[in-house]
């Protein structure tokens, strides 16, 4: 929430301050205060996952077409910040996936499979119960069969989503101060 406070003793301090809402409004409508605010969030988005998808996964190759897949796409009303990276589904039956397609997206944000190693409560889960392992078998690049049990999810567009709204107000005051509100100002 932009917070904006003033002190009006006089009609001309008023005058003032009714073009400074008046310029804020039409920062809506601005298109150079809108490809702002996406650089902002396609920065931010991109710092966030260099931060937070650093490995350990059995997808490690696929970190570099997840980082490359952060887009922002223009709507009627603003931008909406996507990734839709998948690869192909590397299973018996790829037609249980969207497209014959496997979402690395959205496993790099929520994870995929068993972790109930990184539960805070330490008898929330017990491995290898009665012999059997949690997880599954995936075939790697060169072809040899590994194990994996999942990994927690990065949580990228999550954080990303609490920082920019953290940062929204301090970018809209940036713009405002450097362009004074609009482009023709």
């Amino acid at each position: 929430m932009l917070n904006i406070s003033t002190k009006v003793d006089s009609i001309s301090k008023l005058d003032e301050y009714i073009k400074y809402v008046d310029k804020l409004a039409q920062m809506k409508t601005d298109i150079k205060f809108q490809k702002y605010i996406q650089e902002k969030v396609l920065y931010t988005v991109n710092r966030i996952t260099d931060q937070r998808l650093i490995g350990g996964t059995t997808n490690d190759a696929e970190i570099e077409l997840y980082k490359d897949s952060n887009q922002i796409r223009e709507t009627s009303d603003g931008f909406i910040l996507f990734n839709d990276a998948s690869i192909p589904a590397n299973t018996k039956d790829p037609s249980n996936y969207p497209n014959e397609e496997f979402p690395i997206a959205l496993a790099f944000e929520y994870g995929v499979g068993i972790i109930g190693s990184n539960n805070d409560n330490p008898n929330a889960w017990e491995y290898n119960v009665n012999n059997y392992n949690f997880g599954w078998y995936y075939q790697d690049e060169d072809g040899e069969y590994k194990f994996t049990g999942g990994y927690q999810g990065f949580e990228i567009y999550r954080y990303t989503a609490e920082e920019i709204k953290s940062m929204l107000p301090k970018w809209v005051n940036d713009y405002f101060k450097k362009y004074g509100g609009a482009s023709q100002w």
